[in-house]
């Protein structure tokens, strides 16, 4: 078998050697200008540093873990103030309706106040011709220990399951109106 190769003319191995010379010379070609482009990339960060690549990555790195700490801590600060905004008054709702038939306009009205947890209190004042009269019941996780009237109820009821955008405006029935 090699007594074979070496029966080939001559020219046959110069073109053989030609033509991966050029395979050659197109892969030192296509790899300068790549190490160009990263040459050139690699002046850019030195430039705007003024300094060597190498003298900067601890920096970075200092850099990196310091923004680290402060969004653990950010994110601690966050938490901490949904715990506290969960404690506050987030909803409100109120229902004016007519408590005796023989006066006249909505005088009466039902309000609630919760927290995010469903704590908060329901107040409601009877306004009769005589006399009013309010109450104040306490709501704990969207439920009263104390019986509520049908107002009361549906107020408590409007404001655990906030209305759509489509149901603000709509009466909640002939006697009753729902103010925002």
């Amino acid at each position: 078998m090699f007594t074979t190769i070496l029966t080939f003319p001559i020219w046959y191995w110069l073109a053989t050697l030609a033509v991966l010379l050029l395979v050659l010379w197109v892969v030192v070609i296509v790899q300068g200008v790549r190490m160009g482009r990263v040459q050139r990339r690699y002046r850019q960060w030195v430039g705007r540093s003024g300094t060597d690549l190498n003298a900067i990555l601890p920096d970075i790195m200092e850099r990196l873990n310091d923004l680290s700490e402060r969004l653990t801590a950010l994110d601690r600060d966050i938490r901490n103030i949904e715990e506290q905004l969960a404690g506050t008054v987030r909803t409100v709702k109120v229902i004016r309706y007519k408590a005796f038939s023989d006066l006249g306009g909505d005088l009466s009205f039902s309000a609630v106040w919760l927290d995010g947890r469903g704590d908060g209190v329901i107040i409601s004042s009877i306004y009769g011709r005589d006399e009013s009269r309010t109450y104040a019941k306490p709501v704990h996780q969207g439920r009263s220990s104390y019986p509520l009237s049908e107002e009361e109820q549906s107020v408590l009821a409007q404001a655990i399951q906030p209305a759509t955008a489509g149901e603000r405006g709509k009466r909640r029935g002939s006697d009753q109106k729902e103010r925002l």
